[in-house]
């Protein structure tokens, strides 16, 4: 009975994420209620807030379905990467990159507004998602710096940080520059890789 129950409560969530989702595509996060979103999932106002608290929980969730597998498809790589170090990174940010840009651009806006607004509800989580992605950055360039591939003097903490960095600029300006295409984000990301791995200091003889 319990499982029965755990199940219906799960297809309700499943229901509202997916109705909340359409109705942003259709309205415009800011242009859709929270009443709209419970009338088209086929619960009640009191049932909604229930499963979500605020608006913007529920963009999170709607979002979270969509990348839900991104944590274990990084896992993955990081556990069997390319032999290759700078492939093994750009196919790790090519993980992220591509589950985030397979959604509308004025959903990441709206994410981005909510999460780092004055006491956001989203912020909590967006640290946890930005703690599990540096985390497999970081096992990543250990595995790499045990093998001797990466400078063993370089702390892969900080490492991992700065090519997040490089990740988060790109994501910020696909998102902002509407014209800009998911392809060039790629080939942006990658080469930026690329560039901090080789160095910019002129090798002089």
């Amino acid at each position: 009975m319990t499982g029965l129950r755990e199940r219906k409560k799960q297809q309700t969530r499943e229901r509202i994420v997916e109705e909340a989702g359409r109705l942003f595509g259709e309205k415009g996060f800011q242009s859709t209620t929270m009443e709209e979103i419970a009338h088209s999932a086929g619960v009640s106002p009191g049932t909604l807030y229930n499963y979500f608290g605020t608006k913007s929980t529920v963009l999170l969730g709607h979002i979270g379905a969509r990348v839900a597998n991104m944590t274990e498809a990084g896992a993955a790589v990081v556990a069997d990467p390319p032999a290759d170090v700078v492939v093994a990174v750009q196919t790790l940010a090519g993980v992220y990159l591509d589950r985030f840009i397979s959604l509308e651009r004025e959903l990441l806006r709206e994410l981005f507004a909510a999460g780092f607004g004055p006491a956001s509800d989203l912020m909590p989580e967006l640290i946890r998602l930005d703690e599990l992605l540096l985390d497999q950055l970081v096992a990543l360039l250990v595995r790499f710096t045990e093998a001797g591939d990466v400078n063993e003097s370089v702390e892969a903490g900080e490492a991992a940080m700065a090519l997040y960095s490089l990740l988060v600029t790109q994501l910020i300006m696909y998102v902002s520059m509407e014209d800009m295409p998911a392809e060039k984000l790629r080939l942006a990301a990658a080469r930026h890789i690329e560039i901090a791995f080789s160095g910019l200091r002129a090798q002089k003889g």
